[in-house]
């Protein structure tokens, strides 16, 4: 009758071990968010890098050399940054202007490799709520670079950032020649030449909506036009 007293007594926790309770739970809730929010920074690094490589590949394989127009530079492969509509977030397109008209439509985008599907985004468009809206089908999710990774601006140091003929809003790039240097100031050129050559390191710089996530920063190197992230050259 005792051990029975005693148990009905034990049923509520003190207050010590409600307070003990809690303090683990905050440990565990804070690891938690760093693991999560390192992760976040990894895969965003991971997929910019590998994504910028890409550009570059494609540039290597794809000689846009036109003896026949005057014009032919604005062809070169390139990496775009832009504001979707309303500030709704930021995405990037990869892509070539083929007709030299400045911008880059649909058909002159590349397929991201990881799901076949185009880097394209219209700037007049807002970014869709979540990088996996389903009326986005044709669109890889992975452009968008707010909704899919939660950066929320980009910076170029050394690279040309020029006004988007389709909006207001910025637009930033950095492009790559048949040799896979990086190139500036091309997309609007209007005579062959090669003056656009970067000849300081372009330093590109992403940055968090969430403050606690370090921001990251990918050089493409002036001249021969390695690219790595500034804080691990090995990657």
């Amino acid at each position: 009758m005792r051990s029975y007293k005693y148990l009905k007594k034990r049923e509520a926790f003190t207050l010590i071990e409600l307070v003990v309770v809690i303090v683990i739970l905050g440990i565990l809730a804070t690891y938690t968010t760093q693991m999560m929010s390192r992760d976040s920074r990894s895969e965003a690094i991971n997929h910019i890098l590998s994504m910028m490589r890409y550009t570059q590949n494609l540039a290597l394989h794809d000689k846009k050399h036109d003896r026949d127009s005057a014009y032919w530079q604005r062809s070169f492969w390139r990496f775009e940054i832009y504001n979707c509509k309303g500030g709704s977030g930021i995405f990037y397109k990869i892509g070539t202007d083929k007709d030299y008209n400045s911008g880059i439509n649909r058909s002159e985008t590349a397929i991201d490799p990881s799901n076949g599907k185009f880097t394209f985004w219209d700037t007049r468009k807002s970014c869709p709520k979540n990088s996996t809206d389903a009326l986005n089908a044709q669109v890889s999710p992975n452009i968008f670079l707010t909704q899919r990774y939660g950066i929320a601006s980009v910076n170029f140091s050394a690279c040309k950032l020029w006004k988007s003929a389709q909006s207001s809003s910025s637009a930033k790039h950095i492009g790559f020649d048949n040799y896979g240097r990086p190139i500036k100031s091309f997309t609007r050129s209007k005579t062959p030449n090669y003056s656009g050559h970067v000849i300081k390191d372009c330093k590109i710089t992403f940055n968090f909506k969430d403050n606690n996530i370090k921001p990251f920063t990918i050089i493409v190197t002036a001249e021969s036009g390695y690219i790595y992230l500034q804080e691990n050259p090995e990657l």
